[in-house]
């Protein structure tokens, strides 16, 4: 279980940073507000989201096969609800809120991906 929360700490940390990195450079730099605070409402909910998946997996690793897929699509269905909330919010302020939400929706998965991309073709790059 420590081992789920250290990568949930280390992605979900790395994931704000970027993004309130990125929507610095878009609210201050190129004046694009809309985008750069939908980035980071998108960005909330898919940390919380990633802290949900952590903390529903071990319980359909201990349940019985039937109980474990029930719980599973349970799982499912309430962060899809959960993260549909923001879009819903940024479908009423505007396009860009929505575009910029949408893409925070997935920054904690783009920082993973970031992150394996980096460490398997330079790893040094990891070390340090």
């Amino acid at each position: 279980m420590t081992e789920i929360r250290d990568m949930q700490t280390r992605y979900c940390s790395q994931a704000m940073m970027a993004s309130i990195i990125i929507s610095c450079v878009l609210i201050f730099l190129l004046h694009m507000i809309p985008i750069g605070k939908g980035l980071i409402l998108g960005t909330l909910f898919s940390i919380i989201n990633f802290v949900i998946i952590g903390q529903t997996v071990h319980s359909r690793i201990l349940k019985s096969r039937s109980k474990a897929n029930g719980l599973a699509l349970l799982s499912i269905f309430i962060r899809f609800t959960f993260m549909a909330v923001p879009l819903v919010v940024s479908v009423k302020l505007g396009i860009s809120y929505f575009i910029g939400t949408a893409i925070g929706l997935f920054m904690v998965q783009f920082t993973m991906l970031f992150n394996h991309l980096i460490l398997e073709r330079f790893p040094a790059a990891g070390k340090g």
